[in-house]
């Protein structure tokens, strides 16, 4: 009779016998016991004593080993707490499907509902407590936060992680729903959950969203009349978008004004309209989210910044360490080592690319001429001074990095903002 727990030792003897073509039972001469007791993680522990090594154990005694114990998978044991009802869902524009496994595993229901705060309630009202996955999408947000005010437990799973589902080969719905359920009925952390933030919170970032829409349009349209000027002869001059509509009716023939005025017309509108938003977030900032007032004592952060900051990120405690945040935001190198091959990469430039472009604004203006002197500044300025063609974006990227952890430390401590904190320490 063989045992049911033998060591990794044993283990692999006995494959090497059934390799060889050899009976598969121990040697006459190595003496298995089995200790009185339990491993570090409840298991029996066996001690083995085979023919070719020089110190024989004796019953009680504890074979040492070169790992630790817990480096040892045949000793982790697998406790995991058994959930009743797991379902997944593949979330759709307009409908999403679900499936539903029982405890066992076995598939129990499948179909699918509206996507609509009345069709998710409709499905989910009477549904008892149960584990739910979804990808992270459009209308994860509001999903998400519905169903955990029905009881559910929501596990938004990363896209990033998830190469099986939107790579394989027999995509569908239906098979994709099943997959998000079978990964969170095995470990939640296969998804590698994310924290979604508040619809609240999703409401007052679409407002810096859909000024930077309006951003985007504004330039586009700049670009356009200097570009259909060309052609004729005429080079609009420099200015701001501020005052870029009101120069260019001045100095445009009549031929050119009549075609181009309803453009510039346009991008006037449109500076009035982000002047209004720039309003509405200062207003913001000094009513509903005043604790971005500590945020915009750095220098080269302003309103804008410390808002999309706290918004995008949705809450302090997501970070353990403040260092993270920028890992968060792509601002840290790519690596692909492999030997003694190891490139120097660029950033991964993962997460919220808005965001990201933000802090890279500031770090522009950190080491621009008009950038106030500080410990951040002049250790940007000489990292750029190294030399190298790619010197000063690199300690752009470098500044802005910072920037996001030194952002997340003041907004957890709320501590004044030291220019020089290592001269006032």
């Amino acid at each position: 009779m063989v045992h049911q727990h033998r060591s990794s030792k044993t283990c692999l003897r006995l494959l090497t016998h059934e390799r060889q073509g050899l009976s598969p039972n121990l040697d006459a001469d190595a003496v298995v016991h089995e200790k009185r007791g339990f491993g570090n993680y409840g298991l029996p522990v066996i001690e083995v004593a085979d023919k070719w090594d020089e110190q024989v154990f004796r019953i009680g005694e504890t074979i040492p080993m070169k790992k630790p114990a817990h480096q040892l998978i045949a000793e982790v044991s697998v406790r995991r707490s058994k959930v009743e009802m797991t379902i997944g869902i593949d979330l759709g524009d307009v409908w999403s499907h679900y499936c539903t496994l029982n405890e066992e595993g076995e598939v129990i229901d499948r179909g699918r509902f509206r996507t609509s705060p009345k069709g998710v309630e409709k499905w989910f009202i009477d549904v008892p407590p149960a584990r739910v996955a979804m990808e992270a999408g459009t209308h994860s947000i509001w999903i998400s936060e519905h169903l955990q005010e029905l009881g559910h437990e929501v596990i938004v799973a990363n896209v990033r992680e998830l190469r099986a589902i939107s790579h394989s080969d027999r995509k569908s719905d239906q098979v994709d729903a099943e997959k998000l359920a079978r990964y969170a009925r095995l470990d939640p952390k296969i998804l590698r959950p994310i924290s979604h933030r508040t619809v609240a919170q999703q409401e007052a970032l679409t407002l810096i969203r859909a000024r930077n829409v309006i951003v985007r349009l504004r330039t586009a349209a700049v670009n356009a009349v200097r570009g259909l000027a060309k052609p004729c002869g005429y080079r609009l001059p420099a200015s701001s978008t501020l005052c870029f509509a009101k120069r260019c009716m001045a100095v445009l023939p009549p031929g050119l004004a009549q075609a181009l005025g309803p453009v510039l017309e346009q991008i006037a509108t449109m500076t009035v309209k982000i002047k209004h938003y720039d309003r509405l977030i200062k207003r913001l900032t000094e009513t509903e989210y005043t604790e971005t007032q500590a945020l915009i004592k750095v220098y080269g952060v302003g309103q804008l910044t410390a808002l999309t900051y706290i918004l995008t990120l949705g809450s302090k405690e997501r970070f353990q360490r403040s260092r993270d945040v920028g890992c968060y935001l792509g601002l840290r190198p790519r690596r692909s080592q492999s030997g003694d091959r190891d490139p120097q990469l660029g950033i991964t430039k993962a997460g919220n690319v808005y965001l990201r472009s933000l802090l890279v604004e500031c770090a522009n203006h950190v080491l621009g001429p008009r950038g106030k002197d500080s410990t951040l500044r002049q250790w940007g300025l000489h990292l750029a001074s190294r030399g190298g063609k790619q010197s000063r974006n690199r300690a752009i990227v470098a500044v802005a990095r910072k920037l996001a952890v030194l952002l997340h430390r003041i907004w957890v401590t709320q501590e004044p903002y030291i220019p020089f904190y290592a001269v006032a320490a």
